[in-house]
This record gives structure tokens, sequence and C-alpha cells, in this order.
């Protein structure tokens, strides 16, 4: 069967990849493994979140390879697999990095790329609102909406907003941050994200009410009856095959390859004679250029693949966000989502507000988040040492240049204004222990926004099915030990410090035999529990190629090619101290209205 379509997007599609859904007279394929899960409550459902983490019908179920810093240990890596990737397994966070990080991939090389070139597409995806009075958190000002809109959008697909339900402990625990220095900031977006603030969250409150906005349900929904769009679910990319362009010099891709995941996928070939559009993701958009025979030749050629294109950047720069778990009991009169475990009544009650309105606590999901810079969280002579460390790695010989240019931006912002450690709070018990019933707890997670360790991606098999080896080496510099180390020494001083000190029974994880544990004491704990937020991005990074970089900053497309494109996570040259989301949606958006991709005919064949 033959079909006319003009772009092919392919493997785990995620939500940089629906924004390309068809607009005007192009004409489109998608190749997706899941499926649109268009009436599962676990992708849905906002108090759900977290849930749908294992379930091997909507996630990829990736882990890492044995981590040696962390005794050995492997991180469990979820990655979306469904229509909308990520999207639609996310915690929902709507947020931006601070103007200056942007700025920094432009300095890299990433010409276009700054803050200000971001911006409007950052708007462009979004339809948002100013808070109201009664979600203000503690020290937060009132922002007009005339200072609002210069910064947010009014029209985009995305609906966001913010909580409906709060737990009686987010003012204490703001007001707690505020006396410690950390104030509170009343729109983070604004290109200064550092500060304690209200989250917002991919979350409608206007059109599918109660419901996660995202790329499935948003950017296919609004184009998924057009003729001109054709989606393969339960279809999984294998290969992507070349040909020579004889205009250009370079290769262009032809075809790809795609095996039936389920009973609703199709296998065969997929041709293309205009564009290919890459969105798998950081960990598997490096391992289909490898299979693919681009790359680093070295690990090609030890999987007998042959190399088409020598791309040693393929896979490397691997950047996450570390991410450590405390849990705190708190006294039982305290609202918390815990309710919902402890009085089934009021469970019943919430599930059927929900049902009926799209409305109630599990139309809620997060709620305080704080991104924080070093130097309001530790000593002048602690800061100073960590600088010196920063300064030490930027000596080392062995350095290359695209790490020594990026330490060198992490060296300033530990002493600057940027934010290096991000605190979470959750109003439960979360899933890390056992709880009492009848009992209340908060959960406090410390983020390191800005490792200095790099990992990689690579294949380690030539079965496009398996899972690539992925090695993002979490603390593999002692000053990533250090960075978390202090951050969580700060959680457990924020439990004791007022208001919040007096809402504190006592802390359930982790337990220590002292009520002055020492370094020591939260090592042997950090190195046993470190795990992720499920950021990994900068795989396939859009930086000059002397530099490593994989795709062209100016088109996208993969060096030494014509017309294949990466457009995901994978693009990024260095992690923000933000949730990946935004900032992905406006990479899709500004490739898609600045490079005005004109596609031809495409001929798809199954077989």
């Amino acid at each position: 069967m033959f079909l006319p379509v003009a772009l092919v997007v392919l493997q785990a599609l995620s939500t940089q990849a629906l924004a390309f859904a068809p607009r005007g007279d192009t004409t489109v394929a998608v190749i997706e493994a899941g499926i649109y899960q268009v009436n599962e409550p676990l992708v849905n459902t906002p108090e759900l979140y977290g849930e749908s983490i294992g379930n091997p019908d909507l996630d990829w179920r990736f882990s890492t390879v044995p981590q040696a810093a962390l005794n050995g240990h492997v991180v469990t890596q979820p990655r979306g697999k469904m229509l909308g990737g990520s999207s639609g397994l996310n915690f929902m966070v709507w947020d931006r990095g601070s103007a200056k990080e942007y700025d920094a991939w432009e300095q890299l090389g990433a010409e276009g790329w700054s803050w200000q070139s971001l911006l409007p597409y950052f708007k462009k995806t979004e339809s948002s609102r100013p808070q109201t009075p009664e979600e203000y958190f503690p020290g937060a000002t009132e922002v007009s909406e005339d200072t609002y809109y210069l910064y947010h959008g009014k029209q985009g697909p995305i609906q966001t907003s913010f909580n409906v339900i709060y737990s009686n402990i987010t003012d204490p625990y703001v007001e707690t941050f505020n006396n410690l220095g950390i104030l509170t900031n009343s729109d983070p977006d604004e290109g200064n994200a550092t500060g304690i603030y209200n989250v917002e969250m991919s979350l409608d409150r206007v059109k599918d009410v109660g419901k996660r906005s995202y790329s499935a349900n948003t950017y296919y929904n609004m184009s998924a009856d057009r003729p001109n769009l054709t989606v393969f679910v339960g279809t999984q990319a294998t290969k992507i095959n070349f040909a020579d362009d004889s205009a250009s010099g370079c290769l262009q891709a032809s075809s790809v390859d795609v095996v039936a995941v389920n009973t609703t996928g199709i296998s065969g070939t997929v041709y293309a004679r205009k564009e290919v559009i890459l969105s798998a993701g950081a960990y598997q958009t490096p391992q289909l250029l490898e299979l693919s025979g681009i790359g680093d030749k070295s690990i090609l050629t030890n999987f007998g693949i042959k190399s088409l294109i020598d791309l040693p950047g393929v896979g490397e720069n691997l950047q996450d966000h570390s991410l450590l778990v405390q849990v705190y009991e708190v006294l039982n009169t305290t609202f918390t989502y815990d309710i919902l475990r402890n009085n089934a009544t009021y469970n019943a009650e919430q599930e059927a507000l929900y049902a009926a309105t799209g409305t109630g606590i599990y139309a809620s999901a997060q709620l305080a988040f704080a991104f924080t810079a070093m130097k309001s969280i530790v000593s002048d002579a602690l800061l100073l040492s960590l600088q010196e460390q920063a300064q030490a790695l930027l000596s080392a010989s062995d350095l290359s240049p695209l790490h020594k240019a990026q330490y060198q931006f992490q060296s300033e912002w530990l002493v600057d204004d940027i934010a290096t450690v991000e605190f979470l709070l959750f109003p439960s018990y979360g899933q890390a222990i056992t709880p009492t019933p009848g009992s209340a707890y908060i959960t406090l997670n410390v983020g390191h926004m800005h490792p200095f360790s790099r990992g990689s991606v690579h294949i380690n098999t030539t079965n496009p099915l398996a899972a690539p080896a992925i090695d993002p080496k979490y603390a593999d510099k002692n000053i990533d030990l250090q960075i978390v180390l202090e951050g969580t020494k700060f959680v457990r001083t924020v439990t004791e410090t007022e208001p919040l000190a007096s809402l504190i029974v006592a802390p359930r994880l982790p337990v220590f035999n002292t009520t002055q544990p020492t370094d020591a004491d939260w090592l042997q704990y950090i190195t046993a529990n470190l795990s992720s937020i499920y950021h990994p991005v900068g795989t396939a990074a859009m930086l000059p190629q002397e530099l490593g970089g994989v795709v062209d900053p100016k088109t996208l497309k993969v060096y030494g090619t014509s017309n294949l494109r990466v457009i995901d996570a994978s693009v990024f040259p260095m992690l923000v101290s933000a949730h990946p989301q935004v900032t992905v949606y406006a990479i899709a958006e500004r490739n898609l209205v600045n490079f005005h991709v004109k596609f031809l005919d495409l001929a798809a064949k199954r077989h």
C-alpha cells in the first residue's frame, strides 16, 4: 500500500514531534511505538502522576548500567511509550530556566538559541493566565496582566494552570524558605528562575477540564482529522536508510525501516523523498543514529555496522538532573494527600467529584518548588571550596573543549544567582516508605540542576528492539556529591526551622542512629539512594561539529545529511535549571516557524 506522505517522524514520539502536526498542505507520517492512550486515567488524571512509571504499556522502562559512584546500583529511567511520549508520563511541571542559561547555549555555539530568541516560542506553545490572589504564596507580589503577557502566551495549544487544592503545610513551608533567605519568586518565567514559587503545570482547567494537557491531546487532536496526517502506532523505527544527495554532497535520508510491536502496528519500510525528523528522545535518538551508521566509527565498527558518517558526539554529553528523596512525618492534623489513603469516604467523594466535574484533589498535582543558588544554602568558605573544585576540573589536561567551555559556565554559576539545587515539596508519603495508617507526611526532594559529570548512551547490540546502554555517570565527579550533600543537609535545616519545624513529627527517611548525622552518614545514604528526576539531555547536541556537535544549530540537521533533523531534548547543549518540557516544545515551535520546512511527496510502503 502506498500513501501520500511528506514527513516521517520517528520512534518514541515525544512532545516536540507533535508540534509538527500538519499545517497547511504539508503531508505528514508519524511513526510511534506506543498507542494513543486517549482514555487512560494514569495519563490523564493529575493526582495519579508517577503511577504510570513502570507500566509496560506506557513506559519504555529503561535502566542505567551499574553506576560506579553509587555502589554499583542501577537507576530506573522511565520514558513515555505512547503518542505524546514523555509529555504523557512526566510530572507536568511547566517552567523555564533562567535567561543566562539559554544565553550560554548561544555562547557555546548554538547561534540563535538565546533566551530572547526562544521567548516567542515559549509563549507560542502555551495558554497561560496570571495567578489569582488565592494562589499567591507568602512573599509574592502581584504581577499585572500587561507584564505577565510580555512573557507568557494566551493562545497556545498547551493549557497551563496552578493548583486548585493546597496543603495547609504550603504556607509554613514557603515562609520557612523565606526565613532562610530564599525569597518567593512571583513569576520565574521572566528570565530569573531562582527562588521559591507556585508551580505552574500543564494541566487543563479550561477545555478538557482537570486533565493533563500534553502533545497528544493538544497538538495531535488539533490535526487528527486532517487527511494529510497519517499516524502509525504500535510501530517502531529500526533503521534510517540513506542515499547520496549529489546536489549537496551529503547523505539523504531516503527511507526508514519499521517493525510492528503490537497488533496495531505495521512492518516494512517508509520511503521519504524530502525530510525525516527524528524525535526519539535523549536515549533512543542516538541509538537509532548509531544503528543507521551515524556515530563514533569505532563503536559502529565494533558491532559490524558500516560507518556512513563518523560523528563521535552521537550519544555523548549525556546530562541529567539527579534526585534524592527525604520523607518526614508531620502532624496528622495537617492536610496532605495522605487523606486519600487514610479516609476512604473522602477518597470516594473526591473520585466522584473528579469524574463529574474534573475538579477536586484528583485535579491537583505539584505544589512549591524552590530553585536555589548555592550561595543561598552554604557558607562563603564552602562556596569558595566548591568553586576551587570546579576550577580544578577546568584545569584537567584531558578535558575536551566542550567540557571546558561548559565547566566555565558552571563554575561561574556556582557563585552567581543561577540555581544549582532544586527543592521539591510533595505533600504525601511518596513511595519510598511504607506509611503508617492515619499518619501524614511530606516528601522533600533535592535535585541537582547542573552536574559536572557527563555520561553517554550507546548501542550494546545490533538488535534495534533492545535497550541502549545508558550511563549517566551520576556523581562521577566529587563536586557533584558535595553539592547533593549540601542540598540534602539544607533540607534537614528547613525542617528544623520555624514555622515548618512545629509541624514536623520526625524524619522517616533517612533514619539515622543519631540526631546529628555526620557528612559521612549523609554520603552513605546518598550513594545508596541517589536517583533521577528523569531529565536526560544532550546526546545529539546542537553545537559546532568541532565541539562534538551532532546537529547544526541553524537547521537542526544532522551533520553530513541533507534532510535528517533531530528535534528533541537530545539537542540541548547543556541542562537548564528547569524541567525540560517547555524548552522542548519551544525548540519544536522555533524549528517549525523559522525554517519554513517545505515538504515534497513521499511514499510509504507497507508489507
